[in-house]
Parts: C-alpha cells; structure tokens; sequence
C-alpha cells in the first residue's frame, strides 16, 4: 500500500464537497484512492508517506480526459490530412498486433506528457492497445468499432476478448462498442453492459429509446435530443456548449488543451472548458471514479510548477488560474495515477527511452515506405 501526501499546494477541486480552489492545500492518497483533502496542517496521522511531494509554488488539477481517440493512425498523424479514407483502411490492414501495441505505447505518452490522463479508444486490436494503456499507466475504455468495415478485421471478437481478459479483471481498463454512421446497421440493444458511443450519425431520434447512461454521441452534425452525453472532436469543435467533453480523435496535435485553447479565443469560459475538459469527459466515459479531487475518489492528478514561467505567478483567483491552465500552454511537472507517479519532473517515468527507441524504430520504416 503505496502513501502518496501532496502537501502546501494549490487545488482546484472541481468537487462539490471541497471549495473549488483551496489555497495551501494538501492531498492524501493511500492505495491509489484519495482519502483526505484540505487546507492548512496536514493532521499528525498523514504525515508520514512513502512519497512527500511539495506543493509550494505549485497548482494541483484534476486530470484531463479524451472522449475519442485513434492510436493505431498517430504514427501518421502529421500527413493524415491529406490522405483519404481508402488509404488510411489500407495503412491499418497493414499493420500487426505488434504494431498497434507500439502506436498506443507512443501515442498514450504524448498524451501523458499533455496532462490527458485518461481516453476512450475506438480503434482495431483493442487486446493489444489495453496492453499498452497498462504498460503505460493510462485507464482506458476501448470501445471496439462494430461497423468499421475493415476487411478481414472482426471488431465483436476484439470485444469479446476486452470483456473476457480485461474488463472487470484489470484495472482502469474497460470495454465498450462503438457505432459509426447508420444506426440501422447495429442492434443496439445486445449491448447493453457497456458504454456505447456513436460516431457520426444523423438518426438520433431512436436513441431516445435507450437507456441514455449508456450512449455517448461523438460529433453529432446537428444537436442531438436533450439528455444525450455529447463529445466533440476537432471536426465540430465549433458547435461546442459547455458540459459537453472533448476527444482528440486522431488530430495532427493529441492535446485536449489546443482545442480548450481554441474555444478560449471564441469567448467560452475558461471554467467551463477546463470542467468539461476533466469532471465531464471522464465522467460521459465511465470513469466517473476519477472526475476530480475528493475523499473516495482514484487519484487521477496533475501538478503543474508556477514557481517560474512559463505558468508564473500563481494568482490565487478562479479566474486567474483556470485562464493559465486552459490558455498558457503550461508544462506538466507531474501526473499521479492511482498510486502510480507516471511523469515526474517532466518526464515520464512508466515507459523506459528502451521501449519507445523499439516503437519509433519499428514504425518509422513502415511509415516512411507507405507514404512514398
């Protein structure tokens, strides 16, 4: 039982137990779960951890989550653009187990290192890609692409061994469906134990038929029925409303703050992006056990250093701090998973230069042949 005590730092909370910002704050974590929140002295009985982390000068965030993301295409995330759909499906028929498996490991580090701590993936080879969410540390729900198309590629055997291996039996790994286009083609009804999200689709009526703690609807082209958890992507950024989350997708950029940063510039409330960004994303996605800083809750935290720019001064004012964590493009110094410290220093620490010399290694050959 690993005793984390993040003490004398700055905290938004994003809890409706706690005072949004508690200022010379403390956060103890025991086993992976947050067992103590507060300000002032840290009471004699938590005051000898494994690890004592300082929290002067620094500030202490829930961590950020993708509602939907791609990890077999971030190899290809730079030309990605300028390929059509036929090339892409016949880049991934391509690819390996082993292949897929080193994409997340890259992919799910970038993410790391931009403080988006948690993901809903919808991809192939979802077997392979929970092997690398736990190498690296980074709870997932894969939800395995029911209609994707892709030939000889068979999504409900890829969701039957996430739900057989890893869901329930791992944790922070679990499974889920996801739907693109016409809903006409899925039953919907089969399943009906996990999170299912739909991509895309213009028929939204019929899912108001369904249980609606169970869909999530990503990029709907218009608004979809009241009620619906809705996640947007680049692609329809710009109908965003505040409580709707946010995924990366399979964007040039993986980062969840260059899209809280755009809609910062629209004139949305820097509050509200970062409370969407984090408590609602993780939440929509079944990770509510997570969705911010409170007693009871898995420790899922970032802390950035405001001792010195680029995040100096550290103003203690809501407005002041959510405008520098959504705007000011800051370094993440260290990101706390569980009882698990995955970056430190700003680096992460839970995927050796060994492993990621072999995934860069192995993909760059392939990469650079299927472009030519």
């Amino acid at each position: 039982m690993v005793k984390i005590l993040i003490a004398n730092a700055t905290i938004v909370t994003l809890s409706k137990k706690h005072d949004l910002i508690i200022n010379g704050g403390y956060v103890f974590i025991s086993d992976g779960v947050i067992k103590a929140v507060g300000s002032g002295e840290v009471p004699e009985e938590l005051q000898y951890p494994e690890l004592l982390i300082s929290g002067r000068g620094r500030l202490v965030i829930p961590g950020v989550s993708s509602g939907y993301t791609k990890v077999t295409t971030y190899p290809l995330r730079h030309v990605l653009p300028f390929l059509t759909k036929e090339r892409v499906y016949e880049y991934l028929s391509t690819l390996s187990r082993s292949d897929v498996y080193y994409s997340a490991v890259l992919a799910f580090t970038d993410m790391l290192y931009r403080g988006v701590t948690s993901s809903m993936v919808s991809d192939i080879y979802l077997d392979d890609i929970a092997r690398a969410a736990n190498d690296v540390g980074i709870p997932v729900v894969l939800a395995s692409p029911i209609n994707i198309g892709l030939r000889d590629y068979d999504p409900y055997h890829e969701l039957k061994l996430i739900m057989q291996r890893w869901h329930g039996r791992v944790e922070n790994i679990y499974g889920g469906v996801t739907v693109y286009g016409d809903l006409k083609e899925v039953d919907l009804d089969e399943f009906q134990d996990v999170k299912v999200f739909v991509v895309g689709a213009n028929d939204l009526e019929r899912l108001k038929e369904l249980d609606r703690s169970k869909i999530v609807v990503v990029d709907p082209p218009k608004e979809p029925p009241e009620g619906l958890d809705v996640i947007r992507t680049y692609n329809t950024l710009s109908m965003w409303r505040p409580f709707q989350g946010f995924g990366v997708g399979d964007n040039i950029t993986y980062d969840i703050f260059d899209m809280l940063r755009f809609l910062l510039r629209s004139g949305h409330s820097s509050l509200d992006l970062l409370f969407s960004a984090t408590s609602s994303t993780s939440t929509m996605i079944g990770l509510d056990g997570m969705n911010c800083i409170e007693e009871g809750k898995k420790a899922n935290i970032i802390i950035y250093n405001f001792s010195e720019p680029p995040a100096w001064p550290l103003i203690p004012s809501v407005e002041a701090i959510t405008n520098a964590v959504v705007g000011g493009q800051l370094r993440v110094e260290s990101v706390i998973v569980g009882d698990n410290v995955l970056v430190d220093g700003g680096e992460v620490l839970s995927v050796g230069s060994d492993l990621i010399k072999k995934a860069t290694a192995r993909l760059e050959g392939m990469i650079r042949s299927f472009i030519k």
